[in-house]
């Protein structure tokens, strides 16, 4: 039953991927050969390394083509929206070309995560919801112990994204390492397929592996924490990721709910109408 549970957990993870552009309507690029095999194409929106044999991958300027666009050194990071080709043969790099799956490979995400630590998710049956009434803000980490936080939510200071501390952050899915407990958020204010450090949600960085101690050295901080992926013994804090230069509005923990009123006026108004014209239709029989 457990693996049923972490199959379709990644499964919708997969999925959640494409769904979340969906909100906005996914975007297409301007690409002769995409839009000639548009419905062979698919939704991958993930981020890949180049990893070619001869030291680099190369761009195609389509995968029928024999042109040349450029080298990508290996180690280069690119965005990987769209696929085609059976099994995802052949990525699109938009404005740049089309390079062979097989001289990239995959930056470790959330679906990695998943797909590596699955089997030890615990799926509750009731949800779990965090207090953070002790906290200034709540960490947004892309999966559990990675390098830094990719976003910080925060109810004080300029950079405030609520009034007050959210109380409706909860949690149904948790991962636990080290001591530390983890819980999965699906969609949060415009956030999707993230984590949060249900024991430090404060923190902006948490180690991988708590480092072996001698008598002589003393306990690591409070922050530094162990967690599921390893690290180097004596880590440098990683920093924070920077904020958009234009912030969001602040906003409350609760929205208030959405009125009936407006429906309402526009039924009576439409019923108005509607009999006035019936009334008019019947005196000119």
């Amino acid at each position: 039953m457990k693996r049923v549970l972490t199959l379709l957990f990644i499964l919708v993870l997969s999925l959640s991927l494409g769904m979340s552009a969906l909100a906005d309507v996914i975007y297409e690029p301007e690409d002769d050969f995409f839009e000639k095999h548009r419905d062979e194409c698919y939704y991958e929106n993930r981020v890949y390394i180049a990893d070619g044999e001869e030291g680099h991958a190369t761009v195609m300027k389509n995968p029928k083509s024999n042109k040349t666009m450029e080298e990508l050194p290996n180690g280069t990071e690119v965005y990987v929206g769209w696929m085609w080709g059976k099994d995802g043969g052949w990525a699109l790099l938009e404005g740049r070309g089309w390079v062979r799956m097989s001289e990239l490979t995959v930056k470790y995400d959330g679906i990695s995560f998943a797909q590596e630590h699955g089997a030890e998710f615990l799926y509750l049956e009731e949800w779990e919801f965090l207090d953070l009434t002790d906290c200034d803000c709540v960490q947004l980490w892309r999966y559990p112990g990675d390098e830094a936080p990719f976003t910080s939510l925060s109810w004080k200071g300029e950079d405030a994204w609520f009034r007050e501390a959210p109380d409706d952050l909860s949690f149904n899915t948790i991962y636990e390492s080290g001591g530390v407990r983890w819980g999965y958020i699906h969609y949060y204010y415009g956030y999707r397929d993230c984590w949060v450090c249900l024991t430090y949600p404060d923190a902006e960085w948490l180690c991988g592996t708590e480092p072996a101690l001698t008598e002589t050295e003393p306990s690591p901080a409070p922050t530094q924490v162990p967690g599921p992926t390893a690290a180097p013994a004596s880590p440098a804090p990683a920093p924070a990721s920077p904020q958009p230069a234009e912030l969001p509005p602040i906003i409350d923990p609760a929205p208030p709910q959405p009125t009936l009123w407006g429906p309402a006026l526009l039924a009576v108004g439409a019923m108005a109408v509607a009999g006035g014209l019936l009334a008019v239709f019947r005196r000119k029989k």
